[in-house]
């Protein structure tokens, strides 16, 4: 089968086995086939994502750099909750795989049922889950989807394992919950995400009208477990709200059979209005995990929130950059008040008008300008949570807190993110010398065999690349051969130009013989006569 369907996948990789170092991962393919297990520095540093940036954009046109001002949105800066979260997935992810091994007798087992209930032929059989699941809640806007997003990217979303297993292992499969909260809208999705992988038709043979909601998670079930699915993530449960006749606890009851009996984590993503919903059979009925609930709240005014905010504030396309002082920052954190969205929102905005207006600089009472008039639908909001009285709170439920105490684990991760973040400067300057330096050396040598002295050829190479950055080789030899052309011409013309304390010993000598300046000048030849002159 596999074979059959390789050149149909896109974007799997063929698995390339690691080996383990823990003893519950050994000898077992789809976790050795997983990219290795990172460090808290190392999740860091792939974490990270910060847009190209030059600072001679600058000086482009308002239009152009209006174009710019949205590369913001892709700026991505880890901190100290998205590296927890990163190390929660990674276990649950991992963990869940213990429990399923291709290479066991039971695995194979199941495997062959599974097989036979997808035709009808079998009633499932279950395995003994190693599985867990975990929830992500946290306001509006906070980072949520897009910290697990950064995460899933780290992981090959296919896995291709060729003889003798022959199987595509999906490692993970994120679906958003239906805006109705209905659990067969979320199987139908379920099936048309995994054709789309596979190139299947599991759609066309079960997704449609025809098929019960029971049938629909039979068939979701057996082929989560045919195709080694490693994490199902579920963004947006809140929707779960909207569910009619019972909905809500059906596909809670289905995620609990998922975790429990088929042996696939799950994880849950929500805004705060999903507690609600969350508090229910769900939390009682699922596995330990171990990996406890996170609840993500607006940042508090801390070195994770300096270390965002500074990382971002290189980012400027006005033609007056302002240095980022502690009271714009604190203005940018008082309006926004924690909320990640809002202040890149905010600094985003805040130049736009700055290039708009033509003062092309950024002041706290512009950004507190721009959050009044450019943010309006959400200041309700921001003012219930400056307030921090619970009843101004309450009346918005993305923003609700929730108690701490029962849902957030308090973990640290031993880095030191101010260090790590200079260090990759470091890092990214030291690469950028040695492209320089690469670059130095190919142009001067192509100067030299063009017969171009090596001194001269080193000094305007050096003094090019010293006044522009970022030319091609051929732009730095362009220029290089046009310094060196000026210096030759130069110093021809320098040859022409007589000396002029030589000149003026051949006129006092001559002063001593009663000749007068003219006459001593023609005599040596530094004057020619008229005729001469204009002789053809």
């Amino acid at each position: 089968m596999i074979d059959g369907q390789q050149n149909r996948i896109l974007n799997a990789e063929v698995a390339n086995y690691h080996k383990q170092e823990l003893l519950d991962y050994r000898d077992n393919p789809l976790i050795e086939a997983l990219p290795p297990v990172l460090s808290a520095e190392d999740a860091f540093d792939q974490l990270c994502f910060l847009p190209e940036y030059d600072e001679k954009e600058r000086n482009l046109s308002p239009h152009l750099r209006y174009h710019a001002i949205p590369r913001l949105q892709r700026f991505f800066q880890p901190v100290m909750q998205h590296l927890d979260l990163e190390q929660r997935f990674s276990r649950l992810l991992r963990y869940g795989y213990v429990g399923r091994n291709p290479r066991t007798p039971e695995y194979t087992k199941q495997l062959s049922v599974a097989h036979q209930v997808m035709n009808g032929q079998a009633t499932p059989f279950d395995i003994r889950s190693t599985a867990s699941s975990f929830t992500l809640m946290g306001f509006s806007g906070i980072g949520k989807t897009t910290a697990i997003e950064r995460i899933l990217s780290q992981y090959p979303q296919l896995i291709i394992h060729k003889h003798p297993l022959n199987l595509t292992q999906i490692v993970w499969l994120k679906l958003n919950c239906p805006h109705d909260g209905s659990l067969k809208s979320l199987c139908m999705d379920f099936f048309i995400k995994i054709d789309r992988l596979l190139g299947t038709n599991y759609y066309e043979r079960f997704g449609g009208k025809r098929n019960s909601i029971s049938s629909m998670v039979t068939r979701m079930g057996q082929i989560a477990r045919l195709h080694c699915i490693g994490a199902l993530i579920i963004d947006e449960i809140q929707h779960l709200l909207t569910a009619k006749d019972s909905g809500s606890e059906k596909m809670m009851n289905f995620f609990v059979t998922l975790v429990n009996e088929i042996g696939v984590p799950v994880m849950m993503i929500g805004t705060m209005r999903a507690r609600s919903v969350l508090q229910q059979d769900f939390r009682q009925a699922r596995r330990g995990s171990g990996q406890g609930d996170m609840v993500w709240q607006q940042m508090k005014k801390d070195e994770d929130w300096d270390v965002l905010i500074e990382s971002m504030w290189e980012y400027q396309w006005i033609k007056h950059p302002v240095e980022l002082t502690e009271e714009i920052n604190n203005t940018l954190y008082e309006q926004s008040q924690g909320i990640v969205d809002i202040a890149v929102k905010l600094f985003a905005l805040s130049q736009g008008r700055a290039i708009e207006t033509g003062e092309e600089t950024i002041t706290p009472a512009m950004i507190r300008k721009v959050a009044k008039d450019d943010l309006k639908l959400v200041q309700p909001m921001l003012k219930a949570l400056k307030s921090g009285l619970l009843s101004e709170i309450e009346k918005y439920e993305d923003i609700m807190p929730i108690d701490i105490e029962e849902y957030l684990q308090h973990r640290q991760t031993n880095i030191n993110l101010k260090a790590t973040i200079q260090k990759k400067k470091e890092k990214i300057a030291e690469e950028r010398q040695k492209n320089e330096a690469s670059l130095l050396e190919k142009v001067i040598l192509a100067l030299i065999s063009l017969d171009i002295e090596a001194k001269l050829a080193e000094k305007a190479t050096t003094r090019v690349m010293k006044q522009h950055s970022g030319l091609s080789q051929a732009e730095i030899m362009q220029k290089a051969l046009a310094y060196i052309e000026e210096q030759q011409t130069a110093k021809e013309r320098k040859k022409d130009i007589p000396d002029i304390n030589k000149l003026q010993k051949i006129i006092d000598e001559g002063k001593k013989e009663g000749k007068s300046a003219y006459e001593s000048l023609k005599h040596s030849g530094y004057i020619r006569p008229p005729a001469d002159q204009f002789a053809m």
